[in-house]
């Protein structure tokens, strides 16, 4: 059976192979016509977009299709608005920005509020795209046909031909949410191993997506750049949480206003991917204020440094100027400050293999994955292989 675990060792294989072959191919000193672009891309400007989004749930669970629509016009008029306003080419909005619940689904309550990616609400993003000449990144909570009863948590890139170019689904944060490793088996039958990490190739540069949490583990980024990815957007759902954390200091640490854990590491996957970020976290929705504090909407460079930020939690968008050109001159330059290209992938596979943190993901047996099982099997998995011990209490 393929697992997880099994693709990505064989992209990094494919990757690592792919640059010896290259190198080996071109004659000392000669070009290598891979690392030469055939048209140069211009500076240009990106928005990411914190919207006003109703609640498409009621209180018991019931979608509200008034309140999608709503949604959807939002995002279309904003779109609409900013391409005209800022000049942007590439706007990036958040997660739940076109459905959003109030109160805790059930699996079967999420999958009746979900969409399809060739339904009407894409098509009128995707017109709003065309209008305004951009590229748009939106986050439907998808219905998949091939996957009854079940939702996805999906990134898609909408071209200004209103084309959806690359759909990407959620393989982070365990949630109700199917992730394809959950199904692994039928998902790569189905859709084939490069829909795990997908990277459009577009006149923007190589775009990729992430979702939510996605950005925290490292592996999840540098999969994407190891597909060629230079600027990586993320739909950020996360209202709540405040830049600075002081619940979660140590009791004699001074409180100096650090960014919340989860802030730092999406800028420190653009500075070790040498790729520019950009996050657009959720703005206010329903009735209640926005919040004041929470994590901040950010464009970052591809040296980790923030190009621009959001105060707060209203409505507000952010603009930046990415400059694809300088960062495949980073990306090409020898030199210790190329983090990129001082990865050493032949040390670290063997570790990934026989760590095998995945060992018990992707079986894609029952309706739905247990992972509270699938997490207790790891565990003992890790622990008789030596990989972790156990704490002298025991565990449960």
């Amino acid at each position: 059976m393929t697992t997880r675990r099994d693709v990505l060792h064989a992209g990094v294989a494919l990757t690592t192979g792919l640059a010896a072959h290259r190198a080996s191919a071109a004659p000392s000193g000669a070009p290598d016509p891979h690392a030469r672009p055939a048209v140069p891309i211009a500076p240009y400007r990106a928005a990411c977009l914190q919207t006003f989004v109703r609640p498409t749930w009621s209180a018991s669970g019931t979608p509200l299709p008034e309140a999608l629509a709503t949604n959807v016009d939002t995002v279309c008029n904003a779109i609409v608005r900013t391409g005209g306003e800022t000049g942007a080419r590439l706007l990036v909005f958040s997660e739940f920005c076109l459905q959003l619940p109030v109160s805790r689904l059930t699996t079967a309550q999420w999958a009746a509020g979900a969409i399809a990616i060739d339904g009407p609400e894409i098509a009128r993003i995707g017109e709003a795209a065309r209008r305004s000449g951009t590229w748009v990144v939106v986050n439907p909570i998808e219905a998949l046909a091939d996957f009854p009863g079940r939702y996805f948590l999906t990134g898609l890139l909408i071209s200004p031909a209103g084309k959806v170019e690359l759909a990407y689904r959620k393989l982070y944060d365990l949630t109700d949410k199917t992730r394809p490793s959950d199904v692994l088996p039928t998902w790569i039958d189905r859709f084939g191993t490069d829909s795990l990490f997908p990277v459009a190739d577009t006149p923007l540069g190589r775009i990729a997506l992430t979702v939510g949490a996605d950005p925290v583990w490292p592996e999840m980024v540098r999969s994407l750049v190891f597909n060629g990815a230079e600027v990586i957007a993320t739909c950020l759902g996360s209202p709540n949480v405040a830049p600075s954390s002081p619940g979660r200091r140590a009791p004699d640490a001074p409180d100096v206003g650090d960014p919340a854990i989860a802030v730092m590491a999406r800028r420190v996957r653009a500075y070790e991917n040498i790729a520019y970020t950009l996050t657009a976290n959720l703005g206010p929705s329903g009735p209640a204020p926005a919040p004041g504090i929470m994590q901040p909407s950010e464009i970052v460079d591809f040296h980790g440094n923030v190009l621009a930020a959001s105060t707060g939690g209203g409505v507000e968008t952010i603009t930046a100027t990415l400059d694809i050109e300088a960062l495949r001159t980073a990306r090409c330059t020898p030199g210790p400050a190329n983090t990129l290209l001082q990865l050493q992938t032949s040390l670290h596979a063997p570790g990934y293999a026989k760590a095998r943190f995945d060992a018990h993901a992707g079986a894609d047996t029952g309706p739905f994955p247990d992972h509270a099982a699938h997490q207790r099997a790891e565990i003992r998995d890790l622990l008789a292989r030596g990989i972790l011990r156990a704490p002298a209490k025991g565990i449960g």
